[in-house]
């Protein structure tokens, strides 16, 4: 709860959040979520790495053979009833249209999420099975599944990020002014 609380704090374009949470804790559909991700993923990037394979994808192929195992999920949506444009029942979505509302409420879930001692992953290869798990999940035609989140306690190392310093990648005025 307190991470969705954290991302319901978020701003969003009008106030109009339009963003929904879906919180799996049951194991059935976590694991019939899990294996619709693993077979989109899998489907997507091959079913055995490739030699050169980096770190990240390595990990992301991890992922998503132990996506069914995951402790929690949370499906991020967008509710196009709740937007700023009219909705007509029946008519297609407009995709992404409330993408700026959702990331915002990502963002503030993954850092709430992290102060608890959390690891999240952002993920959208599931959207390959989008009408997959809509049905799944009972999700009306008017709401756009966005992320789907895995949550849980990290197995590995989980402690200061290596990133890039804030001096190697801000200019002043003008592009590459670094002073």
């Amino acid at each position: 709860d307190k991470i969705i609380d954290a991302a319901t704090k978020a701003p969003n374009g009008g106030n109009t959040q339009p963003r929904e949470f879906i919180v799996m804790t049951e194991r059935d559909i976590i694991t019939k979520v899990g294996e619709l991700y693993r077979d989109a993923w899998l489907g997507a990037m091959g079913a055995e790495p490739a030699p050169n394979e980096s770190s990240i994808y390595r990990a992301a192929r991890y992922l998503a053979h132990h996506m069914p195992d995951v402790p929690a999920m949370i499906l991020v949506c967008a509710d196009h009833t709740l937007g700023s444009a009219p909705y007509t029942p029946g008519q297609p979505i407009e995709r992404g249209r409330y993408a700026s509302s959702i990331w915002l409420a990502v963002q503030n879930l993954f850092l709430a999420a992290r102060a608890l001692g959390l690891g999240t992953r952002l993920t959208t290869a599931f959207l390959r099975r989008e009408d997959d798990m809509k049905e799944l999940l009972g999700i009306p035609e008017h709401v756009e599944p966005m992320a789907l989140i895995p949550v849980g306690y990290p197995q590995g190392p989980f402690g200061p990020t290596k990133r890039r310093p804030a001096l190697e990648v801000t200019s002043y005025n003008h592009y590459g002014n670094r002073a």
